[in-house]
């Protein structure tokens, strides 16, 4: 005889359910915190990555300047360049160091200002044939003998005109940042792939930020140039005393010779030394 199934067969007892449900969210507790763990490792990664790469460059200074009514940024930056890339420039390969600086008013109702935006480029290669290597930026060209002069000059930028006084407002006071970085996108496509997976050829520095207030005179004048120095008199030397008048010399050799005949002496030497008085003189002859 068959018997009848009643509920009571198909509930599980209260205790082993409470295991079961317990041993499944043990198990799931431990893969949310496993998986927590591993995802903290890969940001923390990154993020030390991202802050080696950011202290390839470091800058060091920055600061602006009003000339000839417009404003010049000046910056200083460090940095060696890795083996990698001083390789790949002694090759051929040109690198391009791209400096960007941004200007920013912050407005509390509304989206901050950005009334400046700029970048310059400096291409640094390498000429087998000279054995030299060349700085290019703005159709400037300057050639050096050794890589690291090259770099002091990449690393100062000076006089660089980042905007006019038409750009900002008198008075007001404006966030300043300034970075320099290797841009990747000037390179190859082969090397563009390559630094993608390469920690030495991603240099960059972070922002460097300052505040910088506009001065409220630029409207004024510029300052006149200072007076020409006044000579200084000399005072005169005193006059020598007259020397005598030397006897003039006679003009013509022939007026000479007639004041030399004319002379008592002259005629006394003609007169006895004439031919007639010598023929005269002579006594007793016939």
């Amino acid at each position: 005889m068959v018997s009848t199934l009643r509920l009571s067969d198909f509930c599980v007892p209260a205790d082993r359910a409470r295991a079961v449900a317990g041993a499944w969210c043990g198990d799931t507790a431990g893969l949310l915190r496993r998986a927590c763990a591993a995802l903290a490792l890969v940001l923390a990664c990154l993020l030390w990555a991202g802050a080696v790469g950011a202290q390839a460059i470091e800058a060091t200074e920055a600061r602006i300047e009003y000339q000839d009514n417009a404003f010049e940024l000046t910056a200083s930056f460090d940095f060696d360049l890795p083996p990698a890339l001083e390789d790949a420039l002694n090759k051929g390969i040109s690198l391009y160091f791209m400096v960007e600086f941004q200007l920013t008013r912050p407005r509390w109702y509304w989206f901050d200002e950005k009334p400046v935006n700029t970048s310059r480029s400096i291409r640094l290669s390498y000429q087998p044939l000279t054995r030299q290597y060349r700085v290019s930026t703005g159709g400037l060209q300057v050639p050096f003998a050794r890589l690291k002069s090259a770099l002091q000059f990449i690393q100062r930028v000076h006089g660089w005109r980042v905007f006019d006084r038409g750009a900002v407002k008198p008075g007001e006071s404006y966030h300043a940042e300034v970075r320099m970085k290797l841009d990747l996108s000037q390179l190859p496509k082969p090397f563009q792939i390559n630094a993608v997976n390469t920690r030495e050829w991603n240099l960059a520095s972070d922002w460097r930020r300052f505040i910088y207030t506009v001065p409220t005179d630029l409207n004024a004048p510029p300052p006149a140039p200072p007076p020409a120095p006044v000579p200084v008199p000399v005072p005169a030397l005193p006059a020598s005393p007259a020397m005598p008048a030397s006897p003039a010399l006679p003009a013509s050799a022939p007026a000479a010779a007639a004041e030399t005949r004319g002379s008592p002496f002259a005629q006394t030497v003609s007169t006895a030394l004439s031919p007639f008085a010598l023929v005269q003189s002579v006594p007793g002859q016939p």
